[in-house]
């Protein structure tokens, strides 16, 4: 995520990149452009998966994006677990290579300039970025963009923007004053006065921090997408050794062992296709250290055989005596489903893997009709709990 307030921001003019803030010592850039083919649309659906929703806006641009390849980039500002709402940038692909051109820089931040000012109308009427070249404008609706519009700034051309956006707002009903709710910002002669713009803009919109339209965000998500594709099609492979596992008291070692195998084998043809030939030891633990490295966050989660390698160490005693319905394993995650005699036998269960650092958290426990009780057990393998 972005935090432009912490960044070394420039803008661009036409082929000229200007600094904004001469006093910042990032080593960070950031990037605020007024780009001209750039266009925004809402979107409200009943799910809140990011590649789901990526999916479904996808759908819905195909037709008419001319085959010309359009770059999305969807921003969820409200989510809860059933539903997701926010809006989406739409950048055609040889306006975002014509920055980079001038920029020689494809992964630092890029935030579209008249965005910034956001809390110069408090998120509701029109905010417009002026400079020698662009006409950027935005139209604001309850703290969310409705509309991006771009023109050359030529004579009069301000004022018949301003005039077409009042009637777009009068058309849409979203009531203006236009002593607060216009707000012009002259780029040439007011750039002084811009960071603190910003600043105020971050903290009174955090969703904001969220939008990078660079080219390094995207080959992120991309590849990010990929995996989650991929990996979904091994999702059988991990419910199968799951219930493998849990069958343990009657299923031989070597059997076991076979199973354990192929799903190494599985996970290491996956890895190869998304991310690429070379030297596989751990295809999970190395295919997270990837996605990692595009969040920018240190890789703290444990393999699948290290994990069924914990997990095994409690039940290998014959002390305790549960049984393991289902796992299902993730990047930073495990989740166990089974059932037991009573509950000091769940608990003896957690306070053994407890002792060999393993953390788990009792997410549900039901008695069952005719005694005993299912439970179901999380294990947290990131910090970010």
């Amino acid at each position: 995520m972005p935090n432009y307030e912490n960044l070394k921001l420039f803008r661009i003019l036409a082929d000229e990149i200007k600094q904004i803030d001469s006093n910042s010592k990032s080593q960070q850039n950031a990037y605020l452009v007024p780009f001209r083919m750039l266009s925004i649309a809402g979107f409200k659906y009943p799910f809140s998966n990011p590649v789901k929703i990526r999916d479904a806006i996808k759908l819905q641009t195909v037709t008419y994006s001319g085959g010309n390849p359009i770059q999305i980039f969807p921003i969820i500002v409200n989510k809860s677990s059933k539903d997701a709402a926010g809006f989406s940038f739409f950048l055609p692909d040889n306006e975002l290579m014509e920055f980079e051109e001038i920029t020689k820089d494809a992964s630092s931040p890029i935030l579209p300039a008249p965005l910034a000012l956001a809390s110069c109308v408090d998120g509701n009427g029109i905010t417009v970025w002026i400079d020698d070249k662009n006409i950027c404008s935005v139209v604001w609706r309850s703290g969310t963009p409705e509309l991006y519009r771009w023109h050359a700034n030529k004579e009069s051309a301000l004022a018949s923007e301003i005039k077409w956006l009042k009637k777009y707002c009068e058309s849409k009903e979203i009531e203006i004053d236009e002593n607060n709710d216009v707000f012009l910002f002259d780029a040439e002669n007011d750039m002084e006065k811009l960071l603190p713009i910003i600043k105020q803009s971050l903290a009174s919109f955090p969703w904001l921090k969220e939008i990078n339209l660079s080219r390094g965000a995207i080959n992120s998500v991309m590849i990010l997408e990929r995996f989650v594709r991929v990996a979904s099609k091994a999702a059988i492979w991990l419910t199968i050794f799951g219930s493998i596992f849990a069958a343990g008291a009657w299923m031989s070692y070597s059997t076991a062992y076979k199973a354990l195998a192929e799903t190494r084998s599985s996970s290491d043809k996956l890895y190869a296709e998304v991310f690429g030939e070379g030297i596989i030891r751990d295809a999970v633990s190395q295919a997270r250290g990837k996605i990692n490295e595009l969040k920018g966050t240190e890789a703290t989660a444990k393999s699948l055989s290290e994990v069924l390698s914990d997990i095994g160490v409690p039940l290998t005693t014959g002390s305790i005596k549960i049984t393991i319905d289902s796992m299902s394993y993730s990047f930073d995650s495990v989740n166990l489903d089974g059932s037991a005699a009573d509950m000091t036998v769940i608990q003896n269960f957690r306070s053994s893997l407890h002792e060999i650092g393993v953390p788990t958290h009792l997410a549900g426990a039901q008695a069952m009709p005719g005694g005993g009780f299912r439970f179901n057990i999380r294990i947290n393998w990131t910090d970010d709990r």
